[in-house]
């Protein structure tokens, strides 16, 4: 299933499971960042060569989360998804390739439903504090 999604337009990756299976985990970790990309455009200019493993667990946990992937992301799960634990990615893989049409309207529409974190010294301020308010009835009308 992963390698034919893999292999199917728009990713056209053109593995076979010989290949795929001998992925080194840098590897699996940017196959999971190209679907990402198809999801999310903000993901295509992220070299992962280049990018810190905490950023690395940061964004594709966060993106996880935001997209409902089932785990309870504890440390040692995100450290393993960016070590490239194989079993980890090949499940990621699996569901992100297998709900992909609902996920792709899930990650257009929740980077307009995700919260706004504000720092407490600023909702002291009345005139944030309504603001904010006409965010989230915003957010709900969406």
């Amino acid at each position: 299933m992963i390698v034919d999604g893999l292999n199917r337009p728009p990713f056209m990756c053109h593995l076979s499971m010989v290949e795929f299976d001998d992925k080194a985990p840098l590897e699996l970790l940017e196959l999971v960042n190209k679907v990402f990309a198809h999801l999310d455009s903000t993901h295509k200019s992220v070299d992962m060569q280049k990018e810190t493993q905490e950023k690395t667990e940061q964004r594709i946990c966060g993106f996880l989360k935001v997209l409902g992937y089932p785990s309870d992301f504890n440390p040692n799960y995100c450290r393993d998804i960016v070590h490239g634990e194989k079993r980890s990615l090949q499940h990621i893989l699996f569901w992100l390739l297998s709900r992909l049409p609902d996920l792709q309207r899930k990650a257009y529409t929740a980077k307009f439903l995700v919260p706004l974190s504000i720092p407490d010294e600023f909702m002291h301020d009345d005139e944030m504090r309504g603001t904010l308010q006409i965010y989230k009835d915003l957010q709900a009308e969406f």
